[in-house]
């Protein structure tokens, strides 16, 4: 996008031109809504088996795919129960397939030659990863809520392990049982050993997207790089004058990282290695090919005509924008590579698998998948790239946030609020409450910073409505203590929490002076998967950050015992 001179944007002022202001163009094209809405994006659906033979997940229209390779056909479309939202796929020994039913909060096992459910087995309210151990033939399961769980194949309990809130992939490492944590991209282990990334630069790695174990024991992740600098919020025209370019996405430099992109992390005998991905967009799955020599990266947030699925050496050169295979391949979510070296694509939108018979250039065959269309207005703005090369799911990643805290220039320190929390009848919008509606936030945030068209009103209010309509359930809780929780359900109202937290979202509606700043009070929705806690990300904890308000709001500091017992209820909810 260019820019002859800066545009008025709301109640933004206008710098001074002396040309006719050349306006940014306006996307005005029908919006569609698909008749389900489908979930925010969170990738990582695919697995192929050792007898060519591969089984993908489909969230958005809640079935499991079983595909037979070689032919270039579907064996099975397994149906699940509507909101299920099947993610993570992993094959045992004995060939069954389990999945993990982020929706019903469990795991299903999956005969793929039968083309049957065995069984579903209710874990967690939000089941995200999922490992086979061969050394015991065991499954462990890791929930945001920060519980690990281990099952036999039969989907009997073996025991739970707890470790931290917000767990994401699970790795066997050197027999030892690992979780990587989604915001942190840290890993953490049931021996109570834990993997730091180190930054890079002045970025500091987060989002951990996936994580695998290679045969040789080394760690891979691909996470997201956020920065540490001022984060600008009034783009000089100096800055836009370049095509594509937003003080967002690195002023239009290609070799330039914005404020967040992607990089892949190897870690090997307590060594790191972290490479940024040049010239990213919101990449969501990785896959490394049994030869070493690349890496598959799915970029759903690429844009079509930039194909959305790309090869990455492993030599990593400076600046090198990847390989792109010809063709469309649609809006690709998922890889994975057969024994035989073949690399496999799904797309949600078309339901395709695409399998490339050679690396990285080789023939191609697309394999059509059963399904309706789930094309989606509101679900396409919020995770296609911007010309700045940022899309929204680049900070509120799976349709929530990133948990990092962005220092920008004239406002200080915020933390990245979630989405997942029902944002409706929640305006004024972010933490200064100076966003009156989400149409000034996507003019402002969306069009005017990160370099995005401003979209017709109509297009406005079908996104409003796929946003709105995002919220999880209660982020867990289900090992608080009873006696405890009904204890902090009571000092919650008795030290007066519910004057400013109120509602049915516990927060969201009013504006507040806090420690002399006024801040817009957050719901308490999901919050034990929310730290680091307040405006500016000051506290570590949810312990923390209830001493805090006691503190800030009541003039005392509360018995540790009272701390603990609102802590229990607060991760109700």
């Amino acid at each position: 996008m260019t820019y002859r001179c800066c545009i008025a944007l709301l109640s933004l002022a206008l710098f001074g031109c002396d040309e006719v202001i050349d306006l940014d163009p306006i996307d005005v094209s029908i919006p569609v809504e698909s008749s389900v809405r489908p979930p925010p994006i969170t990738g990582g659906t695919l697995v192929v088996l050792d007898n060519a033979t591969a089984v993908a997940a489909d969230p958005d229209r809640d079935v499991i795919h079983v595909v037979d390779l070689a032919f270039a056909e579907v064996l099975h479309t397994i149906a699940l129960e509507p909101g299920d939202q099947p993610g993570r796929v992993v094959v045992s020994d004995s060939g069954l397939v389990h999945v993990v039913l982020r929706g019903y909060g469990g795991l299903a096992t999956i005969d793929v030659d039968a083309g049957a459910v065995l069984s579903r087995t209710w874990l967690c309210t939000e089941p995200r990863g999922v490992a086979f151990n061969p050394d015991d033939a065991t499954l462990h399961v890791a929930c945001a809520d920060g519980w690990l769980h281990q099952l036999d194949e039969d989907g009997a309990s073996l025991g739970s392990t707890q470790l931290e809130p917000d767990l994401r992939d699970v790795m066997i490492v050197n027999g030892v049982v690992m979780a990587s944590l989604f915001r942190k991209a840290a890993i953490v282990g049931v021996d109570g050993s834990r993997i730091e990334l180190p930054p890079f630069g002045d970025h500091i790695p987060h989002v951990a997207w996936r994580t695998w174990v290679r045969p040789s024991g080394t760690i891979v992740m691909l996470h997201q790089l956020a920065s540490t600098e001022p984060v600008p919020i009034e783009p000089d025209p100096e800055d836009i004058e370049v095509d594509g370019g937003t003080p967002y996405g690195g002023g239009g430099d290609p070799c330039t990282s914005g404020i967040t992109g992607a990089a892949i992390t190897t870690i090997f005998d307590g060594r790191t290695d972290t490479v940024p991905v040049s010239q990213s967009r919101l990449t969501v799955d990785a896959a490394a090919s049994p030869s070493g020599e690349w890496i598959a990266l799915a970029v759903p947030g690429a844009a079509a005509e930039e194909g959305t699925i790309r090869f990455q050496s492993t030599e990593f050169f400076e600046c090198d924008p990847g390989a792109r295979p010809d063709g469309d391949d649609g809006q690709v979510t998922a890889v994975a590579y057969s024994a035989s070296g073949q690399l496999v694509a799904q797309s949600r939108e078309p339901a395709t698998i695409t399998v490339f018979t050679d690396e990285p250039w080789g023939t191609r065959k697309v394999i059509k998948l059963n399904g309706e269309p789930r094309f989606d207005t509101g679900h396409e703005i919020f995770h296609r790239a911007t010309s700045s090369g940022l899309s929204c799911a680049s900070c509120h990643p799976e349709g929530t946030d990133d948990g990092h805290v962005w220092t920008f220039e004239t406002l200080g320190d915020r933390r990245t609020q979630p989405l997942d929390v029902g944002l409706g009848d929640t305006a004024p919008f972010h933490w200064d409450g100076d966003m009156t509606d989400l149409t000034m936030i996507m003019d402002e945030v969306l069009s005017h910073r990160m370099g995005g068209d401003r979209q017709s009103s109509l297009r406005q209010a079908s996104f409003q409505r796929w946003l709105f309509a995002q919220q999880r359930p209660p982020a867990g809780g289900d090992h608080e203590e009873p006696s405890q929780v009904s204890a902090g359900a009571q000092l919650f109202a008795s030290y007066d929490c519910g004057r400013c937290h109120d509602g049915p979202a516990l927060g969201g509606t009013i504006t507040e002076n806090v420690r002399g700043v006024r801040l817009q009070v957050p719901t308490l929705r999901r919050v034990s998967l929310h730290a680091p806690y307040m405006h500016d990300g000051r506290s570590g904890t949810l312990e923390a950050a209830i001493q805090d308000m006691v503190e800030s709001t009541r003039g005392v500091t509360a018995p540790q015992a009272d701390i603990d017992a609102i802590a229990a209820y607060l991760r109700t909810l």
